[in-house]
């Protein structure tokens, strides 16, 4: 069962990535970084929610 809801968030000028200053989270077989209090995982031209 999948435990988590996800949003949509649009990616504007910052991309996160091993530099970009927020947390790092392996999430499966990719990595989410941590937000403002989420953990967003790229998807095509935006960001998931976890």
């Amino acid at each position: 069962m999948n435990d988590h809801k996800t949003a949509e968030h649009t990616i504007g000028d910052h991309k996160h990535g091993p530099d970009c200053g927020h947390e790092a989270v392996e999430h499966g077989d990719h990595v989410d970084y941590v937000h403002d209090g989420h953990r967003h995982a790229e998807h095509e031209d935006h960001y998931d929610e976890h």
